[in-house]
């Protein structure tokens, strides 16, 4: 089978290194090798032809998705400002009471 060229300066636990790889590498017969090479020069083109695809998402999420996304960080903004720590956001750590939504730590009415 193929074998790579010995590299100058080559140390021999890097000329053992190459020989291991290579055997590993040529334990393929030829026409093996060709196949998936020719897979791999499919697979290559596929992502070619993604690309396209992910600019028009990449434009789809600036154009229309970001300012939603936005709109909807300054509704929450408000309404972290504005919290009435619902029942169904509250959760009991340490001692004190958390509101999930806004953060914010509280005790009890009752001082427990």
């Amino acid at each position: 089978m193929a074998r790579r060229k010995k590299p100058e300066n080559e140390t021999e636990e890097q000329a053992d290194l190459r020989l291991q790889l290579e055997s590993i590498a040529n334990h393929a017969n030829r026409s093996e090798k060709t196949a998936w090479k020719r897979k791999l020069k499919n697979m290559e083109a596929l992502l070619e032809q993604l690309h396209p695809i992910e600019e028009k998402i990449l434009t789809i999420i600036a154009e229309e998705k970001q300012p939603m996304l936005d709109k909807i960080a300054d509704l929450r903004g408000v309404m972290v400002k504005e919290c009435i720590h619902p029942y169904e956001h509250l959760i009991k750590k340490d001692g004190y009471v958390e509101c999930k939504f806004c953060g914010k730590k509280m005790r009890t009415p009752d001082g427990s």
